[in-house]
């Protein structure tokens, strides 16, 4: 009985805090420019340079991210389009995402992926107004 009250008080303690945002960029001072903008929005942020890092983070935290933003082209080949989804496969299908790219056209594949699973693509320079709107939208 203890164990299941135990889980109750984590579960009304995580519902009261503000949604958990995720934020994968490989370029370090690119990726605290998100983490700052989005904590002053008062969302809670992990922000990681690879998909294995985010993973980790979200481990370590004990709950799935309400959000996933990913730049597109990460290092070593990686792509924002399957960063987001090793995460729904990891935390759940449904978690809403966005990726960022400097491309102007949606020519590559994983850009066409991520068109086709409905994740929303932002061109840079993206703006803070672009971001609260996806956001919004997302999280309602």
């Amino acid at each position: 009985m203890t164990t299941l009250a135990g889980r109750t008080t984590q579960a009304q303690n995580t519902a009261a805090l503000p949604p958990l945002v995720v934020v994968i960029e490989d370029e370090a001072i690119v990726l605290a420019g998100y983490q700052m903008l989005f904590e002053s929005w008062g969302y809670r942020v992990v922000a990681a340079q690879s998909a294995d890092e985010a993973v980790e983070q979200l481990e370590e935290e004990g709950e799935p991210p309400a959000f996933i933003l990913s730049d597109f082209r990460l290092r070593d080949g990686q792509t924002g389009t399957a960063a987001i989804s090793l995460l729904r496969k990891s935390f759940g299908k449904s978690i809403p995402g966005a990726v960022v790219t400097g491309d102007t056209t949606v020519t590559g594949e994983g850009l066409k992926q991520a068109e086709a699973e409905g994740t929303p693509i932002l061109h840079k320079p993206v703006n803070g107004r672009q971001l609260q709107d996806i956001l919004s939208r997302a999280l309602g």
